[in-house]
């Protein structure tokens, strides 16, 4: 019994110091930043199955010490980190080391201070308009947000087709980038608005100048950057609906916005908006046939943490717009009256319909998106984007063709991209990217109608390199340079005296391929290497004051538009002429940008100049009169421009303090809030362009304009604003003259030599605006009621391609209902 009883102790003692051994691993490791792999000291490291916390040491070092073979559940923290959850399994001593995202809060802090100020990480000149602003446009276009910044202004074709101008440039002079996607539906013609819905923007940056290289060195003008909300690592459902009715255009708008994320890393976006309006009226008159009606569907969804993540999304958008009716007149006699008298010829009463002229546009997009960061790297980033846009424009026609389309143009647009960061380093961080683009445009041959642009394909492909190095708290350096390779195929039918006139037949004699009655079919090629480069140097005086300049170059090859335009475009009623011989064009740009805050004053103060070599600008000619009625013509030329400007920008916050609740520890002291009270802010913006090569003023350019206002907070309630505002727009006094004479009959039947002033600007106006808005503090709902033109100002916009026949909008009350949730 003993010799049993020694045995069982004996393998008792042996199991228990074998148990003990294998309880005996250790797990060692460091805990890391993932973009520089520098050490986290006091992370958190708990052990589920030990339920134990152990901390990081000031290199980042831990140690677990005790563990028995098998699978644990380990939980990483660290202040201003996302927590990372992960599994490992453990038979003998092991180091593992674990990589934390340092700048969570960081990101988010910078995101927050460039919704309203630029970006101080960079010496470009850019804006942004905030999420606020953009709900407050929700029924406008994107051209009217954009045209409240600074140095922006709008390009019109009546009310409803808006273009924005960046320091006196637009067009593909200008690049639109919703999120992360190119625009591309046709922004070569004047008339063609952005196929975008604003509503789908957390927040616009506006570059102002050819800096942003990863989108393209061909944008002259400026970037105008989209970018959709945020997405967050979070169950939550966020969003919000935005109701609007407006008087002048007896219509409105509803949008509506659900963003619906997961802490997993899935979510889904969604954007619905619907827009309709009738016939917009002048202060005199109705403005007839410039009624629209909009929808768009905005889709999304994807996968995303801080490491990887991918998406896939479908916006679709469509738009039926009217065009003036006095717009389109029958011949010379009353084409010239309706120019020189500054009175509709065709007025008629109100109603929601859309006849001819008019434009419809449907647009089309598909994007897919991946990324991957890579520890102490980077990130890597891929995209594919398929675009389809139709545009149908329908002029007066009578007879068989009724309802038939004038010009019917499909064009398709791929792009594949692939962009890479490396933010490891410590004070430099490296940029390169390359994309390919194919673009098709097949106009419809059934529309009985001459095209005005042809068939053509066209080949793009780009590469890129920047860095943005910091020497020290007080500078910023940055530079990059881009290649682009574009291509462009055609096949064009020329009326054969038209090719021979311009001398073509010998200048272009290799693009004829046959005759064909009185036509020459021509196959024109054209191939453009395209150069950008920026630099540029930011210093920070304190931290109160910084002074940045900008240096760019960069190249713009001539559009489809410019070079192949040859008849008439309906939904302007002029005929356009291109040029073959067009080159591309070359900028030099320099931007000078000194901002400060001082106090409750905050200031911008952003001087450039930018020579354009070889700049395309469209001029009028004459008239023509068709089968269809008498037209303006008008050509595109070359020449050399220079353009220099000034753009300011200050606000001006007074504050009060309000009395809170007396501290129950010393009765005597109390705790005072500073709230807003009042905000000043003033906007002016003013450029010269000449053209120097003749030494005449550039055609269409803004006029030097202020824009001022002043918001009273909490009016009577805590939670009531209310604002006046001022837009003073002077006279445009440098213009060039290209009035023209024509011959008309008289009342005798006689013709009569008259002069069109088709180059006069009109006169200085100014409009003042004004609005209340109540916010529901604990529904998350905000009203506004505005009056835009409060007085009913009669007057004509310099920019707008209407302004020869009609006064611009009158007075127009809205009323807005936002639920945030």
């Amino acid at each position: 019994m003993r010799t049993k009883q020694l045995v069982a102790i004996a393998v008792f003692l042996s199991f228990s110091f074998s148990n003990a051994q294998e309880c005996n691993l250790v797990l060692q490791g460091k805990i890391i930043d993932f973009h520089d792999s520098k050490p986290l000291e006091l992370a958190q490291i708990y052990v589920v199955q030990l339920q134990k916390t152990y901390i990081s040491k000031a290199d980042g070092s831990y140690e677990i010490s005790g563990l028995c073979p098998g699978t644990y559940d380990i939980s990483v923290s660290h202040y201003d980190c996302e927590t990372k959850r992960t599994k490992f399994e453990i038979d003998q001593n092991r180091t593992l080391d674990i990589s934390l995202e340092h700048h969570i809060s960081e990101l988010e802090t910078v995101k927050v201070l460039a919704d309203v100020h630029d970006n101080h990480a960079s010496t470009q000149s850019s804006t942004r308009i905030n999420a606020e602003k953009i709900q407050q446009y929700s029924g406008a276009s994107l051209g009217d947000a954009l045209a409240t910044v600074p140095g922006v202004s709008s390009l019109k074709t009546g009310n409803s087709v808006v273009k924005p101008i960046i320091h006196g440039l637009y067009g593909s002079r200008v690049a639109i980038v919703n999120d992360g996607l190119r625009q591309q539906d046709q922004e070569w013609g004047v008339e063609h608005a952005p196929n975008i819905d604003i509503n789908t923007a957390s927040n616009i940056q506006i570059i102002k100048g050819a800096s942003a290289l990863r989108y393209g060195g061909d944008a002259i003008g400026g970037t105008i950057l989209i970018e959709p909300a945020r997405v967050i690592s979070k169950d939550t459902i966020r969003g919000h609906a935005i109701l609007q009715g407006q008087t002048n255009g007896r219509g409105g708008s509803a949008t509506t916005t659900i963003n619906n994320y997961r802490a997993s890393g899935w979510y889904q976006q969604a954007t619905l908006t619907y827009k309709k309006l009738g016939d917009f009226e002048a202060p005199d008159y109705v403005l007839s046939n410039t009624g629209s009606e909009t929808a768009a569907v905005n889709l999304g969804v994807g996968f995303k943490t801080f490491e990887y993540g991918a998406s896939a999304k479908y916006s679709f958008y469509n738009s039926d717009i009217g065009i003036l009716r006095a717009s389109h007149i029958g011949s010379a006699s009353d084409l010239v009256r309706s120019i020189n008298s500054r009175q509709p010829l065709i007025i008629n009463d109100f109603t929601y319909d859309i006849d001819a002229p008019k434009q419809q546009v449907a647009h089309h997009g598909l994007q897919f998106n991946a990324f991957k960061r890579f520890a102490g790297l980077g990130k890597l980033s891929m995209d594919y984007s398929f675009q389809f846009n139709n545009r149908k424009e329908f002029d007066i026609r009578r007879g068989a063709n009724v309802g038939l389309a004038s010009l019917d143009i499909d064009l398709q647009t791929q792009n594949i991209s692939v962009y890479a960061v490396a933010d490891a380093f410590e004070k430099t961080t490296y940029e390169a990217g390359i994309d390919y683009m194919n673009q098709l445009n097949r106009p419809n041959a059934e529309t009985g109608v001459r095209r005005l642009i042809p068939d053509y394909d066209a080949n793009k492909i780009g590469a890129f390199a920047s860095l943005t190095h910091e020497p020290s708290e007080k500078w910023v350096l940055d530079a990059g340079l881009r290649y682009d390779r574009y291509d462009i195929n055609a096949t064009k039918f020329y009326l054969q005296s038209r090719w021979e006139d311009l001398g073509y037949d010998e200048q272009f004699a290799a693009f004829e391929i046959s005759e064909q009655g009185n036509q020459i079919m021509t196959n024109p090629e054209f191939q453009y290497d395209l150069f950008a480069f920026t630099a540029g140097a930011k210093y920070l005086l304190d931290t109160h004051y910084d002074l940045a300049i900008n240096l760019s170059s960069a190249n713009r090859a001539p559009n489809p538009s410019e070079l192949f335009s040859d008849g008439l475009h309906h939904a302007l009623a002029t005929i356009e002429l291109g040029r073959l011989d067009l080159k591309k064009e070359q900028s030099y740009k320099v931007n000078a940008t000194f901002h400060g805050n001082e106090g409750d004053l905050d200031f911008e103060i952003n001087p450039y100049i930018n020579f354009v070599n070889d700049f395309i600008q469209l001029v009028p000619t004459g008239i023509e009169t068709t089968i269809r009625g008498a037209f303006p013509v008008f050509q595109y030329e070359q020449i050399n421009a220079r353009l220099y400007g000034i753009d300011l920008h200050a606000t001006y916050d007074f504050w009060t303090k309000k009395t809170a609740e007396e501290m129950k520890t010393n009765p005597n002291e109390m705790i005072y809030k500073m709230e807003k009270l009042v905000r000043l802010e003033t906007n002016f913006s003013y450029i010269h362009g000449t053209n120097s090569s003749n030494d005449l003023p550039l055609i269409d350019m803004p006029p030097l304009q202020f824009q001022n206002q002043v918001t009273w907070f909490n009016v009577l309630d805590s939670n009531i604003d209310f604002y006046v505002a001022n837009q003073t727009v002077l006279m445009q006094n440098r213009f060039p003259d290209f009035d023209y004479t024509v011959d008309i009959p008289n009342d005798q039947g006689m013709l009569e030599t008259v002069l069109v002033e088709i180059s006069e600007p009109p006169e200085a106006y100014s409009l003042w605006n004004a609005g209340v808005s109540y916010a529901f503090a604990k529904a998350n709902t905000k009203v506004n009621l505005s009056s835009n033109n409060l007085f009913n100002t009669q007057y004509r916009n310099y920019l707008n391609r209407q302004r020869f026949y009609a006064d611009e909008v009158g007075r127009d009350i809205q009323l807005q209902i936002i639920y945030n949730f």
